[in-house]
């Protein structure tokens, strides 16, 4: 993060710092978060410098190795820096980073667990007539269903027949009484909108 990256992302506020007596600081850390909360580059710089190692090491325990530990890492600090004005002290610049770091990791976990489920879901219809035969998990069907409620009709009706019923485009094109090339374009638009779905999460 250069210091000119550091400085854009002061002037506007999304995470709430703890207000609270600036007792509870160091004189230098005082300092140094009046000097950040004035605009300061150097001293946002000098607050990445002294904590980013700390904030990966906790990134590291609660995830364990993870590709996005990098991009985790300046999301926190974009984070803090925006909401550097607002923070008053109330704990050591420690404990804040750690709370941001809880909290941006905590949404993320969210995130990955509705991703996963999402996932599930359309792995079940994937499977087809195989899924009733291995008994998808309860979770997994309603989570499936709740999936097609956000396809048209006619693109839940193609998918269904195709992925769950097992039958063939000719088929289905007879059954809806459509052109072949008609029934391959809903499912190709059904799918792109699930994949949209999960990938949105």
């Amino acid at each position: 993060m250069t210091d000119g990256e550091i400085a854009q992302v002061l002037g506007t506020t999304d995470v709430v710092a703890p207000a609270a007596s600036s007792s509870a600081l160091a004189s230098d850390e005082q300092l140094l978060i009046a000097r950040a909360q004035a605009g300061d580059p150097r001293a946002l710089r000098e607050i990445h410098d002294a904590y980013q190692g700390q904030v990966r090491a906790h990134l590291h325990r609660l995830l364990g190795p993870d590709s996005e530990i990098d991009d985790l890492v300046q999301v926190i600090f974009v984070r803090a820096f925006t909401a550097i004005k607002r923070f008053r002290g109330g704990s050591t610049l420690a404990t804040w980073l750690y709370r941001i770091t809880a909290n941006t990791t905590s949404n993320l976990l969210r995130q990955r667990y509705r991703r996963k489920r999402l996932k599930a879901a359309v792995q079940w219809f994937n499977q087809g007539r195989r899924a009733e035969v291995q008994g998808p998990t309860l979770d997994a069907r309603r989570q499936a269903h709740s999936l097609l409620e956000h396809l048209h009709p006619d693109l839940r009706h193609v998918f269904v027949l195709y992925h769950h019923e097992g039958l063939t485009l000719q088929e289905i094109a007879e059954i809806l009484e459509k052109p072949i090339s008609t029934i391959g374009d809903r499912l190709s638009r059904a799918r792109k909108r699930l994949r949209e779905l999960v990938e949105s999460e």
